[in-house]
């Protein structure tokens, strides 16, 4: 019985695992952080002030860590 209910949920295309939508950022010089360009190529409405509100360290780049505690804040979505 157990079969046959995963079948009909895949045929569904139903999954156990959630699929959490997830805005992509390349990292496109592999500098390890991201520049206003590779951010906007994300999110298009980046402005300069919220990527220097973002680039806590004033780096001139945005590393992963700041990025995603942008995005616990709400800063951007995700």
């Amino acid at each position: 019985m157990k079969t046959t209910a995963l079948s009909f949920a895949t045929i569904l295309g139903l999954s156990v695992t959630p699929v959490l939508a997830e805005i992509m950022v390349e990292d496109a010089d592999a500098s390890g952080g991201y520049s206003i360009e590779e951010l906007t190529a994300a999110w298009p409405d980046m402005t300069e002030e919220l990527f220097v509100q973002l680039d806590v360290d004033a780096s001139g780049e945005v590393s992963p860590d700041e990025l995603a505690a942008a995005q616990e804040a709400g800063l951007i979505s995700e």
